[in-house]
C-alpha cells in the first residue's frame, strides 16, 4: 500500500542522484515519508481525494489510473499573464465572499465522471462534455474563483488524460489563461498574508497548475511554508486558523486529530511535485 500511494504522489518524479541542496531534498522527502505514513495508518478513513494526492480527486477507480496521468513534466518559467503579478485586495473579495462551494447542480464529481462513463476505452476519440456541466463551468461562469476555477482546470485536464481530442493549441491557451487567474489569487493571497485563511485551495492551485509546468508556483518560500505547515504526524490540518474564515472543501472529511484528508492528500502531491522540480530543474525557486 505504501509503495502505490508513493507512486500515485510522486508525478514521475526523477531519481538519479544529485548533491545539490541535499538537505532540501531531504526534508522534502522526509515530509513525503511522513505524510504517506499517516496515510496508510488511517486509510479506511480518507477519500479518494486524499488517496490520489488530490492530483484528480473524486469518486471513480478510473481517475486513480496512474498511466493516464504520468507525464514528463516541462517546467515553464515567467509565462503566465502580467496581471497576475499585481496586487488586488478585489480578487481576494471574489474568493472570500462570493465563493459558494455548493451552489448548485451538477457537482464537479458528476461532471468528472461523466467525462470517464464517456471514455471507458482510452484511444484518441472525440469527448462530449454534459450540457449542464459545459453551462455551469464554461458559459454562465464567466467570473469563477476559488474552486470553481480550479475546477474549470481539472475538468480539462481529466479530458486530456483520458485522450479526448482536443485542439493542442486552444488546450495551451485556456491552460494558461486559468493558470494565471490562479496564480492572481495564490499572489494576493501571499500579498496579503491571507494564504494561512485559503490553504486548502492555496494547495489545490499549486498542484493542479505545477503539473502543467508552471515553476511560478514552485517558490521556495511556498515550499518552506507548506512544510511548516505540516504537522509531525505527516498529515495537514483542515483549519490553521479562525474556524469560520479558512475555506474547506465542502466534501472533506475532518479526522480525529483535526488533520482534512483533502488537504492532507493535496499537501503530499504538492511536496512530491516540488521533489520532482528540484530534483529535475536542478534549481530552487527563490522568488
Amino acid at each position: 500500500m505504501f509503495r502505490t500511494v508513493y507512486l500515485l504522489t510522486c508525478l514521475c518524479a526523477l531519481s538519479e542522484e544529485t548533491f545539490f541542496e541535499n538537505k532540501v531534498i531531504t526534508t522534502i522527502r522526509h515530509g513525503i515519508e511522513k505524510n504517506l505514513e499517516y496515510i496508510d495508518n488511517n486509510y479506511e478513513k480518507m477519500n479518494v481525494d486524499c488517496l490520489f494526492g488530490v492530483v484528480l480527486s473524486t469518486v471513480t477507480k478510473y481517475m486513480l489510473d496512474y498511466n493516464i496521468w504520468e507525464r514528463n513534466i516541462k517546467y515553464r518559467y515567467n509565462q503566465l499573464d502580467k496581471f497576475s503579478r499585481t496586487p488586488d485586495l478585489r480578487i481576494l473579495a471574489d474568493i472570500f465572499l462570493h465563493q459558494n462551494f455548493n451552489n448548485g447542480p451538477p457537482s464537479t464529481d458528476f461532471c468528472l465522471q461523466d467525462i470517464v462513463n464517456l471514455t471507458t476505452v482510452l484511444d484518441s476519440n472525440k469527448c462530449f462534455i454534459n450540457n449542464y456541466c459545459w453551462n455551469k463551468y464554461y458559459v454562465y461562469d464567466k467570473q469563477a474563483s476559488g474552486y470553481t476555477l480550479t475546477h474549470k482546470l481539472l475538468l480539462l485536464q481529466l479530458a486530456k488524460a483520458r485522450k479526448c481530442i482536443i485542439n493542442k493549441h486552444q488546450y495551451e491557451v485556456r491552460i494558461k489563461q486559468l493558470c494565471s487567474l490562479i496564480f492572481a489569487e495564490v499572489f494576493n493571497g501571499d500579498y496579503f498574508d491571507v494564504i494561512d485563511d485559503m490553504f486548502d485551495l492555496f494547495l489545490e492551485e499549486i498542484i493542479l497548475c505545477g503539473y502543467e509546468g508552471y515553476a511560478d508556483f514552485l517558490k521556495n518560500k511556498w515550499l518552506f511554508y507548506i512544510l511548516k505547515t505540516q504537522r509531525p504526524t505527516g498529515c495537514f490540518p483542515a483549519i490553521l486558523k479562525d474556524n469560520l474564515k479558512t475555506r474547506i472543501k465542502r466534501n472533506t472529511n475532518i479526522l480525529e486529530d483535526g488533520c482534512a484528508d483533502h488537504t492532507t492528500g493535496l499537501g503530499v502531491a504538492v511536496l512530491a511535485l516540488h521533489y520532482n522540480f528540484i530534483i529535475k530543474e536542478n534549481i530552487i525557486n527563490l522568488e
